[in-house]
């Protein structure tokens, strides 16, 4: 297929385009509508700040919500469902050769180069989707393996299996929050394995910090993760019988941690999928299609804790206000109602040999109750997350690239921010780390060692802001481990050493109207945050009374969510090893987090910029100010402006000329190093200033790359139909040898059996013949014989006045010409059937011979006789 070339940019002004207002054309598909302004930023006139905001809203408005920049993409969350992930346009972009250059700016064109780049590099790739908190970061990464299933697993249902985790996850792991309505509340990272051949294999998801403190608590207008709404929603009669339902009234309102007043607060538009979809999704997922009913069992069990109550306040003695709810707990968890509450209400305490058991206060029990409640949901989403794994792990030939797509929580800013936004946030400070290198120290430190002048390229260095979050020993998480550690650390000490630590540091300042927060500058905004609880989260405590009781539950189920791991993985739980260090939630999420990163700079790096444009989540409203801070903050304004002063692409002289020597005419390669590489792109028709050499590397400009691989592409293509040609020609000269030879053969057996029908027709006919002469021959026999008794008679009547011999066989000499006529007709076998036949078919029970002299003859004839009886002969 010819591959479709991309119009130029901003050639036309905006009422030109079918999307612009009040155009009357038929609209564009999504993959031939470009749409008004620039797609590509660095194009622009001017890369200022207005014109890169004017130059969004604009294709916003017309619908067009991606723009790109070099190796960036711009995506704006719309808020609303727009017509640009049809199959239609899908399969454009699957069969396009050079989709970014070809095709306008989408997700699609992104899955589709790091597909492409994974093969024709034979280098693994990464996917880095980020923005803030609503920003549509869980919907790109949809996009893009949507796409990626599509193009790498025929013939196999591995790609239904990959695509129906996305509303499993998204069931189990987000919420509503005040700025997004499907927020994920923790961060993924998934890989897809392929094989050389560019199939898919297989796929692993690693998941991190899951938001356990949304379970027990939320704040105002959010709500709890999707799957407890929809399971208390969805469950079937027989099933609301089996957990305990209250009957005649919607059950959503009837959980605490559901955190409504009422059923109809709840838009169910918003979740990713019903209790049908859920259930079918796990029904694909073979080694959880068996486990729906344990699952639903320990999620209506959690509602239940949520409902837990006691009776006193402070410092009293926990007891159980509503042992109906003790009870109901006890009979989903399978295990004896009044242990239960004996952990819940109580806890055992070693005192020298002994052990004593003591009441614990209401708050304590809260806590319990709390921790348990957390517990049994992060446990049973990290065992979905296991049995996804089960189920996606690569078969068939070796893993030996794979695809990354980060898809991790967004940066948070709420009216109260705990240790959960600092872990998030800190995530996102890493991933923006990871872009500015990738962008801007990397790519000038490439320019002054090979001596190219660009000019001053400036941008935000969040460098300093990291090692206040993570420097070993005196980096605020680090600070925290360490005050974990001892038994009398506190949250009020813990604070005092980051205060006194980080005094001085330009992105740390302390609240002088609360005492108990301290601030800091991240990259979108400053962020406040309460230390209060900071250290209760990082050790996240479970009562050891109730571990050891889930263990020992009838419920195979709930002894699997609860027997101990021998890896160290879980982020979160508290283990002590053999250095007695203690380890806890954020230790395991820095050790992930850092695993991370290692195995993303190990690849070929895209990144996508998810952005909102107001506030409020509404379509079809563009908040200037929203978009500015975003784009200033995100790093989009610098990457552009570096874009346009720089040079994104970089290949050494020997790879650029063996990979392009292809597209350029023999005499252009006939030079090696630097003058070679010049002749070539000129020869290519790039101008001086869209490249500069260096000393061992070749500097290309925005769109040049890119250009010189859409030749490549257009001419292997040529050459490939050249050579499909001379196969189809070859083949199609095979078939017409096999038709041929299959006809002559044809012909040949049809002769055949003609020949063999006639002479069986033949045969018939002669068989015919041969029957009409013997019946012949039978009918004169009969005529003769009917003769010769007639004339027997006649002589056996005369005879009787002179006859010879016997009475009884005296006869009258026959005249020898009849006598002779009946001789030969009864030696020749023509003797008619009658009494006196030689031939006759069925012999007498008894017969004599009866003899006569014949004078006439000279001799003794023998006639068979048939009568029975010497008496019976006439």
């Amino acid at each position: 297929r010819k591959p479709r070339r991309a119009p130029p940019l901003c050639q036309d002004p905006p009422s030109a385009h079918s999307c612009a207002p009040g155009c009357s054309a038929m609209p564009k598909a999504a993959y031939e509508d470009w749409g008004p302004g620039c797609s590509e930023l660095s194009s622009l006139k001017s890369a200022t700040d207005k014109a890169l905001l004017d130059n969004t809203e604009e294709r916003y408005k017309a619908g067009n919500i991606y723009t790109r920049s070099g190796r960036l993409l711009l995506a704006v969350n719309p808020y609303k469902k727009l017509p640009l992930y049809t199959d239609e346009t899908l399969q454009a972009y699957k069969s396009s050769l050079a989709p970014q250059v070809e095709l306008p700016p989408h997700v699609y064109a992104v899955a589709a180069s790091a597909h492409s780049g994974m093969l024709q590099n034979s280098m693994s790739q990464s996917v880095i989707i980020s923005g803030e908190s609503g920003a549509g970061k869980t919907e790109t990464a949809k996009i893009l393996l949507e796409y990626l299933a599509e193009v790498s697993c025929s013939g196999s249902d591995l790609h239904k299996r990959v695509l129906k985790t996305n509303p499993i996850m998204e069931s189990f792991g987000c919420a509503k929050t005040v700025w997004n309505n499907n927020s994920s509340r923790f961060g993924k990272f998934l890989t897809l394995q392929f094989s050389a051949s560019g199939r898919m294999q297989g796929a692993f998801m690693k998941t991190y910090l899951l938001e356990k403190s949304r379970i027990t608590s939320q704040l105002p207008g959010e709500q709890n993760y999707h799957v407890l709404y929809t399971v208390a929603k969805g469950l079937s009669s027989a099933q609301r019988t089996e957990f305990g339902l209250p009957k005649g009234s919607d059950a959503v309102e009837s959980f605490k941690l559901l955190n409504l007043k009422k059923a109809g607060d709840v838009k169910w538009a918003d979740f990713p999928c019903d209790f049908k979809e859920l259930t079918e999704a796990f029904a694909v997922i073979p080694s959880l299609n068996d486990k729906q009913s344990s699952c639903w069992r320990v999620i209506m069990a959690v509602l239940y804790l949520g409902n837990l109550s006691f009776t006193g306040q402070g410092e009293d003695d926990a007891k159980v206000k509503d042992p109906a709810v003790v009870a109901a707990v006890a009979r989903l968890l399978s295990c004896e109602t009044a242990q239960l509450e004996k952990a819940i209400c109580t806890q055992n305490m070693k005192a020298g040999l002994d052990w004593i058991s003591k009441p614990n206060t209401v708050a304590y029990a809260s806590d319990v109750k709390n921790a348990l409640t957390k517990a049994l949901y992060s446990r049973l989403f990290d065992y979905i997350v296991e049995m996804v794994n089960v189920s996606l792990e690569k078969s068939g030939d070796e893993m030996r690239y794979f695809i990354g797509a980060v898809d991790i929580f967004g940066f948070e800013c709420f009216p109260t921010n705990s240790l959960e936004q600092l872990c998030i946030n800190f995530a996102n400070e890493k991933l923006q780390k990871m872009f500015t290198q990738a962008v801007f120290e990397s790519v000038l430190s490439e320019y002054q060692k090979e001596g190219i002048d660009v000019g001053d390229i400036t941008y935000e260095d969040n460098k300093l802001l990291v090692e206040l979050i993570d420097k070993p020993a005196t980096g605020i998480l680090s600070l925290l481990a360490e005050e974990c550690f001892f038994p009398s650390g506190s949250d009020a000490s813990w604070l005092q050493k980051i205060k006194s630590q980080h005094a001085k540091h330009a992105n740390f300042s302390e609240e002088r109207l609360d005492r108990t927060a301290f601030t800091i500058s991240h990259y979108p905004g400053k962020v406040t945050y309460q230390s209060t609880g900071f250290l209760e989260k990082n050790k996240d405590p479970l009562s050891q009374d109730l571990v050891v009781l889930m263990q020992f539950s009838d419920d195979d189920f709930v002894k699997t969510l609860f027997e101990e791991k021998q890896s160290t993985a879980m982020a979160g739980s508290v283990r002590r090893f053999k250095s007695a260090k203690f380890v806890g939630l954020i230790d395991g999420f820095r050790t992930s987090l850092n695993q991370l990163v290692k195995t993303l700079e190990g690849t070929k790096t895209h990144f996508i910029r998810c952005v909102k444009p107001n506030m409020d989540k509404k379509p079809d409203n563009f908040v200037f100010d929203v978009m500015q801070r975003q784009l200033y903050t995100s790093g989009v304004v610098q990457a552009v402006q570096a874009t346009r002063k720089g040079f994104p692409d970089h290949l050494p002289f020997a790879e650029l000329l063996s990979r392009f020597e292809l597209v350029v005419p023999k005499s252009a390669t006939n030079k090696k190093g630097a003058d070679g590489v010049r002749a070539l792109l000129s020869s290519a028709g790039v101008s001086d200033k869209e490249f500069r050499i260096g000393k061992t590397k070749v500097f290309l400009g925005v769109g040049v790359l890119d250009q010189l691989e859409q030749r490549r592409m257009e001419y292997i293509a040529s050459k490939v139909l050249s050579m499909q040609m001379l196969v189809r020609a070859y083949n199609a000269r095979k078939r017409l040898k096999l038709l041929r030879d299959e006809k002559a053969r044809a012909a040949k057996a049809k002769a055949e059996a003609e020949a063999a029908a006639r002479a069986a027709e033949e045969a018939a006919r002669k068989e015919r013949e041969a029957a009409e002469a013997a019946a012949q021959r039978q009918e004169r026999a009969g005529v003769v014989n009917e003769q010769l008794m007639s004339r027997r008679g006649r002589r056996r009547r005369s005879s009787r006045s002179g006859q010879t011999g016997c009475r009884r066989h005296s006869r009258q000499s026959a005249p020898r010409q009849t006598r002779r006529r009946a001789t030969a007709a009864a030696q020749s076998g023509r003797w008619p059937t009658g009494q006196h036949d030689r031939r006759t078919a069925t012999a007498p029970p008894r017969w004599r011979w009866c003899c006569r002299l014949q004078a006439a003859r000279g001799r003794r004839s023998r006639l068979r006789c048939e009568a029975p009886t010497k008496e019976g002969c006439e």
